[in-house]
């Protein structure tokens, strides 16, 4: 199992252990859901949304994770504080098997933020032809990861945009993507997507800004009619895309850059009533 464990502790069934001694290679069998929980100055963004999902998640995968957001917190605060980070990613993962107790892992992981240039100037990313098993679920596979990540590095580029059987762009690999068309919010309906936490607050901006919003899904062929796009995510927050397969798009587009502030908004508030 793939870890990219970024620092020596790591949270064990809610006990401080050093990493080499867990064998990932235990998980390997069996079913892991997880989350991808950012941290800022100790607090863990949108905490309460991350483990509905994880919840939600589980119950896809047919087991109960039987922990509550509070201890999901509490190991987040002490893992910051044993490795001394308050900032960064934290993954928090339930491996089930089946006849065994579910177990809960929690632990930094790498994490690859958009510089301020790329904000500036945007990305470029590529379309692939994929389609992910239980896409509401986050459930991992990382024989398709690996896959998409070789990809990535391959042709130097930060996102790859999953098309499926029907041509209709989806979702990011590890994202969710928005096109733009005047004044026409675009983005992929629930039932074919993660359901993104950055993707919800993304909708909520642009529905308190008086955006038109249709949850439908982009042709492929049809891309160079739009006037901008950006992904949203964990990691990206909102990252507009210069590019896609070539075909370049407004990087300032002002309702991208307006949704841009309203999140940073948003993240703000909930530092401030967390803390």
């Amino acid at each position: 199992m793939e870890t990219g464990i970024c620092h020596n502790i790591v949270i064990y069934n809610s006990q401080l252990i050093e990493k080499s001694d867990i064998n990932f290679d235990n998980f390997n069998d069996g079913t892991v859901v997880y989350e991808i929980i950012r941290v800022i100055n100790g607090i863990p963004l949108f905490l309460e949304d991350h483990v509905m999902r994880l919840y939600y998640s589980a119950n896809i995968a047919g087991f109960s994770i039987g922990i509550s957001d509070s201890e999901i917190s509490n190991s987040i605060r002490q893992l910051s504080t044993e490795n001394q980070c308050l900032n960064g990613n934290i993954k928090v993962l339930f491996h089930y098997k089946k006849n065994q107790k579910v177990s809960f892992i929690c632990y930094f992981t790498k994490h690859n933020y958009p510089s301020v240039l790329q904000y500036k100037n945007g990305v470029e990313v590529l379309l692939y032809s994929a389609e992910r098993d239980n896409p509401n679920a986050k459930i991992a596979n990382d024989d398709f990861r690996e896959t998409l990540d070789d990809i990535i590095i391959k042709e130097k580029v930060y996102e790859l945009l999953l098309v499926n059987k029907n041509g209709w762009i989806t979702e990011g690999s590890k994202s969710n993507v928005f096109f733009i068309k005047d004044n026409l919010l675009i983005t992929a309906p629930i039932r074919m997507v993660l359901p993104g936490i950055t993707r919800k607050f993304v909708i909520k901006a642009a529905r308190l800004s008086g955006l038109e919003i249709s949850e439908d899904c982009v042709n492929k062929k049809n891309i160079g009619q739009y006037n901008a796009a950006f992904i949203s995510g964990t990691s990206p927050q909102i990252l507009p895309i210069s590019s896609i397969n070539n075909i370049r798009f407004d990087v300032n587009n002002s309702i991208i850059r307006k949704l841009m502030n309203s999140y940073e908004e948003e993240v703000e508030n909930y530092i401030y009533d967390f803390s």
